[in-house]
């Protein structure tokens, strides 16, 4: 039998690997803009934390608790 060990433990590093570059991603997800007011990047809502709501792209406004 051949020896899988190295190839299946390069896999799996890669695999950690690029798990942490796409975590590492996600931790500049949120800019604040100006106190109370949050933008998220990805999503392109920008919550207002003092009055909890949020907008969304569309501009249609959200509470949350």
């Amino acid at each position: 039998m051949k020896n899988y060990l190295t190839p299946l433990s390069i896999l799996v590093g890669a695999l950690f690997v690029g798990i942490a570059i796409i975590q590492s991603s996600k931790s500049e997800q949120y800019e604040y803009v100006k106190e109370n007011v949050v933008f998220d990047k990805n999503s392109g809502k920008t919550y207002f934390i003092d009055q909890k709501q949020y907008v969304d792209i569309k501009g249609d406004r959200y509470q949350f608790d």
